[in-house]
Order: C-alpha cells, then structure tokens, then sequence
C-alpha cells in the first residue's frame, strides 16, 4: 500500500521519468527548494505544484492531497470492503505508516476501524489486543475528540463482552455531554448511545432508567434501517413493558422481534434465550421453557461459545427453583459452549452443574469425575465460600458412592476453608 507525502510523489514520479533535480526545476524553482520539498521538510506553494503538475503529467489536486488526507480517504475506502479477506492486513498497514510519520490521530481513527470489525466478526482475542492499542494510541491524541470517541468505543466493548454495568457508565458519561460531542459523530451514532444505555439497564434489570430513554430510543427506530437493531429495540420495549415500565403493545413487540430477525439466527436466539430468562423470572415458566427450546434449537452450533454466558443464566434459574428436568435438557450444550468459550469461571461452573445433574440421577462415578475439575478450575481462583460450597457437594458424591472417609475428608475441608 503506498501512502506518500506531497515530495514523495514528486520525487517518485521524477525519477519514474528519469528527470534530474534540475530538469524539473527549469529556470523558476531553485534546487536546493525542490530537494527540501522532495524530503517534506517544507510545503510547496500552489503555484509550484501546479508547474511541476504539469512538467510531470500529474493531476495538481492529487499533489496537494497530503498524507493525512490519503490516510483518511484509505479508511473510508476500506471501510466498503470490510468482506475483503485483506482487509485487516490493509487497516494494519495504514495503522503502520501512520506511527512512522507521527500521524497519531490517523491511527487513533484507524484503529477504531479495526475495533468494529473486530467486533462485526467476533474476533475477541484480537480484539482485546486492540483495545489497548487504541488506548496507548488515545495518549498521545487527547483531545475532547478523541477522548468522547474512546468512551463510545470503550462502551460498545464492555457491552460486546456483556459487562453492562461498566458500560453503562461510560455511556452515562456521554449522555451528560451529549451537546458536547463532537461533529465527527454524526447524530445516527449520537441515538446509539440512549439505545444502548437501555440495552445495559434492560439487561441488569435496572428497568426504571431503562423506560427513562424510551424516546431517545424510538427516535432512532425512526432513523435506522437495520433489521437487528429494530429487533433488539422491540426486545427491549417488550420487557419494559411486561415490567410495566413502559407503554408498549407488547405482543406487537414480540411479533416484530420474530420478524425483524427471522434472518439473523444468532441474534434470534440470543433475543430468544433473553426472553425465556426474563419470562421465567416473572412467573411465566411455561412460556419462558418454550423460548428456550426455540433458543437452542436456533442457535448456530458453530458458534455455541458466544451464548454460555446466556444459558449459564438459564442454568442457575433451573438450579435455583429446582427444576432439574429442564436443567438436563440445555447442561450438555451449556458443558460444550462453556469448552468453546475458554473461559475457566464459566468451565467450573458448568461442569459443577454437569457432576450435580449426574448425581441425581445416581451416576456417582461421572458426577465425582465432573466435580473433582469443577474443583480443580475453582481452586485455582482461590474463592473461599463458593470453594466451600464445592467441597461440600464433593463430599456428599463420595457419600452416596459409600466412599465415607472421603465423604468426611471433603466434608471437613469445606469447613476449614470458610
């Protein structure tokens, strides 16, 4: 990729034609302030970019677009191309050429590129990477700017990661400032913010300062043209709504959240499994169990690591009210999405729940082999009670196989451990 300056284009394009210095310069333009314009060391005036324009064959207005100007027109350009198997390596390469020239607000704006089709993609691992990247990069470009930018960027983040309660602080802060942003954010990204404030509010059942930008909200319902967003905004207005926090129609709301996206299966699912959770905590288990089954049934298989976090929630309902039928139905898929997400926590706890569901069935050899690594991942996070509370189910496995001096040990430890 060639990002040049204004004298790097000239000179290239004068050596291409094997012309001296002198040979470009003629009798109007001194050498020695060709040899400093060809090293950038000094801006050519218009009327010297036009007579070497012309000497070279050259569109003027191609000289006088200078490197931070073909940085940026790069961006945009790559930005309708994200679906190129290319493109992370481009955005990298402008992010290089940047820092070699000190053209840190560049790579600021690259990098949050990047970050986005990160996200798009579902690429965490480089994406966390990034994530610091763009805040080494903030350090050296602060300004209102760049500083409103990495707090919407850190926003959607937190909540890609599901952290909504760090993120509706950030996005709290820009709701403070709203007439404060910059022009550089555009008002359709401007109603993003009361949006997904209220996804975070929604989502930790804060629903009196969630119904608070219900305006806000349909204000960019009547902006937006994505079908997912539609969807998920109608999610949202159909909880308020059965919470009784906000006047929506809410079976028109559940209606529009099937239609509008009946072809993003992930995203359906995801609404799905949100639905039966909310459902089921409200007294509706019924139809909370029937979501669910419609949840797991639409839910991409090659993709199970992006809901553990969701049937993990499911899990702990069942676990909690005792409803251990319809825990045995999701456990295998939730083992298998906590092994796909890599996330120890979200391990330990599903293969606690596997070892838990297989002990009430009588399995007491696989029950003790799930718990013994629940316990084994739990220790390692060194979590007193919730250790404790493991070696008390431990000691109770060894119990029901007969195993009692094992029964005692674990029993024991599970005291000394509080």
């Amino acid at each position: 990729m060639d990002i040049l300056t204004t004298g790097e284009k000239i000179k290239r394009a004068r050596i291409q034609k094997d012309m001296t210095l002198k040979d470009l310069c003629g009798k109007e333009i001194s050498v020695s302030k060709l040899s400093t314009i060809e090293n950038s060391k000094v801006q050519a005036e218009e009327w010297i970019l036009k007579l070497i324009a012309k000497r070279l064959n050259l569109d003027v207005e191609y000289l006088k677009k200078d490197m931070v100007q073909e940085i940026t027109d790069e961006l945009k350009s790559l930005d309708s191309k994200r679906a190129s198997g290319t493109y992370e390596e481009e955005v990298r390469d402008l992010i290089l050429i940047a820092n070699q020239n000190g053209l840190y607000s560049q790579a600021f704006m690259a990098r949050l590129q990047l970050i986005d089709y990160f996200m798009a993609k579902n690429k965490t691992e480089q994406l966390t990477v990034e994530i610091s990247n763009l805040y080494k990069t903030l350090i050296r470009v602060m300004n209102k700017e760049t500083l409103y930018l990495y707090i919407y960027t850190m926003a959607k983040y937190l909540i890609y990661t599901r952290e909504y309660y760090n993120a509706a602080v950030y996005l709290q802060n820009l709701m403070d400032h709203f007439n404060e942003l910059p022009e550089s954010m555009t008002n359709d990204l401007k109603l993003q913010i009361p949006y997904m404030l209220m996804q975070c509010y929604v989502y930790t059942r804060q629903y009196e300062r969630a119904s608070k930008y219900a305006a806000n909200v349909k204000a960019l319902m009547d902006k937006t043209d994505s079908k997912v967003i539609l969807g998920e905004i109608h999610l949202l207005f159909y909880i308020l709504s059965t919470t009784g926090k906000l006047e929506s129609d809410a079976a028109s709301d559940y209606s529009k959240v099937n239609k509008y996206l009946e072809d993003y299966p992930e995203q359906l699912a995801t609404a799905k499994f949100i639905l039966a959770i909310n459902m089921i905590e409200s007294g509706k288990s019924r139809e909370g169990y029937r979501e669910l089954e419609k949840a797991a049934e639409i839910f991409p298989k090659d993709k199970l690591g992006e809901s553990t976090e969701l049937l993990m929630s499911a899990m702990e309902i069942f676990a909690e009210n005792r409803l251990y039928d319809e825990a045995d139905k999701y456990i295998d898929m939730l083992v298998n999405s906590a092994i796909e997400n890599g996330d120890t926590d979200y391990m330990q706890k599903a293969y606690y729940y596997k070892g838990m569901l297989l002990g009430r069935k009588g399995k007491y050899d696989q029950a003790e082999t799930y718990m013994s690594v629940s316990l084994d991942l739990l220790m390692k996070k060194g979590r007193s009670r919730e250790l404790s509370e493991r070696y008390k189910d431990l000691g109770k496995i060894y119990y029901q196989m007969g195993n009692k001096q094992e029964a005692v040990k674990y029993l024991s430890m599970s005291v000394s451990s509080l």
